[in-house]
């Protein structure tokens, strides 16, 4: 019985914007090659957003007779057809991908994504079992059976190609990237199906060419290094939101793509939105070389690539990533802005340092040390006349970091009196709100309460 060219594993939810895809290698089938992974990966609870599919293609060991009736396609084809499933086909909708293949099938995958720049931005990860990446000698003597055959020997044509394309286009893997050796593979040997790749996407498992994908059901290990692999850009333990992280690292991507070819071209908003891009999928550097090298490296700059990291450290499962890269915009925007004798700009960086070591770090005596500074540039502003709305908060949580509570109160109400845009009232409590649920002190959480959620005339 032959299987549907794209098969769910189990149904999908038409909520989930992510799908894990599996592919066969030579004379597999999709659902019959996974049979025993496959509904392993779909069930497993680190993975609850992800929908799993397999694709199947033709494969045989029959032979090729060309030109007469059928036969069975090349890679190149098998490319560009997988390509197709994903792009145009039942697998358009998904914003995110992670790819699994065997054997064969992880040459079709590469040059699905070697050929497909959007396919390689949506593609989150990749985990290769026993693919032959630098093809096979055995091959070499099969080839005239089988174009499959001769595009998978070792020195050929299209092997040659795929590494080359590959590491032209992948000179830093965008995705997370897993290659699979089985320990008594001898079909698919190491030096091909590991070599060419660098150690740290490398693994090693129990079994042969075949058995590899088949563990035991009392054999966690496959299923483990699988969903490690998806979920490693995430939070240390949370991994619920691995799909949402995986649809946004691919529009940054998509973002960067679009964006950096023509960055000479961009205004100062569009610039801001191509560093946070390139910030996310860690090219720090090359985003503050990037603002610098347009004028556009301020506080105020820092200030946004920081507070998006921040937000999203608070409301998206506290990442410890996301705290540690706006802690570092925030550190750098601080000492920008004192050196310019900016003082809006330093309170804003300082009190944020405040929070993020009283919160992010536990470091009780840091975040008091950024509160009396953050105080004696408030003070400053004041006598100079440049204080602006955020003043009155910025003391109030300045206080509040310091233990100082009627101080606090005292602030906070004077900025809620002042009749501030709700949004900047709301950012304005949850800081105060998290500090206060941090020291576990309902007292002081109700006297909050009073303040911002029911403020007096």
């Amino acid at each position: 019985m032959t299987s549907a060219a794209v098969a769910p594993v189990r149904p999908p939810n038409q909520g989930h914007r992510a799908a894990i895809v599996f592919v066969h290698g030579f004379t597999g089938s999709g659902i019959p090659t996974w049979s025993d992974l496959s509904p392993r990966i779909a069930g497993d609870l680190r993975l609850p957003s992800w929908d799993s599919w397999t694709v199947t293609f033709g494969t045989s060991w029959l032979p090729d007779i060309c030109g007469i009736w059928t036969a069975d396609a090349d890679l190149d084809v098998l490319g560009e057809r997988l390509a197709t499933d994903l792009s145009q086909g039942t697998l358009q909708r998904y914003e995110a991908l992670v790819l699994i293949a065997h054997s064969m099938g992880g040459l079709v995958v590469q040059k699905a994504l070697v050929d497909s720049p959007r396919i390689a931005e949506r593609t989150h990860a990749v985990v290769l079992f026993g693919t032959p990446s630098a093809g096979l000698v055995r091959a070499r003597a099969l080839k005239f059976w089988k174009r499959q055959l001769a595009d998978m020997a070792k020195g050929g044509p299209f092997i040659a190609g795929l590494r080359a394309d590959w590491t032209r286009r992948f000179a830093a893997v965008p995705f997370a990237f897993l290659a699979v050796a089985g320990e008594r593979d001898q079909f698919v040997p190491p030096e091909s199906s590991l070599g060419p790749f660098s150690a740290d996407q490398h693994a090693v498992v129990a079994g042969n060419h075949v058995t590899m994908i088949h563990p035991p059901q009392s054999d966690q290990n496959v299923v483990d290094l699988i969903a490690q692999r998806i979920t490693q850009k995430g939070a240390a333990g949370n991994v619920g939101d691995s799909a949402l992280l995986a649809i946004e690292l691919g529009e940054f991507r998509s973002l960067v793509g679009e964006y950096r070819p023509r960055a000479k071209e961009l205004d100062s908003r569009a610039l801001v939105r191509l560093a946070i891009a390139l910030d996310a999928l860690g090219r720090r550097d090359e985003a503050y070389e990037l603002l610098a090298d347009h004028g556009e490296l301020n506080s105020d700059v820092l200030g946004t690539l920081a507070g998006r990291l921040k937000r999203k450290w608070l409301f998206s499962g506290r990442r410890k990533a996301d705290a540690a890269a706006a802690e570092a915009h925030y550190a750098r925007g601080y000492a920008l802005s004192k050196e310019q004798n900016s003082f809006r700009q330093a309170y804003y960086h300082g009190i944020n340092l405040a929070f993020l070591a009283f919160v992010f770090r536990a470091d009780r005596d840091g975040a008091r040390r950024y509160a009396r500074e953050v105080l004696d540039i408030c003070r400053q502003c004041r006598t100079s006349d440049g204080a602006d709305e955020w003043l009155d908060a910025t003391e109030g949580e300045a206080q509040l970091t310091l233990g100082n509570a009627e101080a606090a109160f005292a602030a906070y109400k004077r900025f809620v009196a002042a009749g501030n845009d709700p949004w900047k009232v709301g950012s304005t409590y949850l800081n105060a709100r998290t500090i206060a649920a941090d020291l576990a002190d309902r007292n002081l959480a109700r006297e909050l309460g009073k303040i911002f959620e029911d403020p007096q005339p």
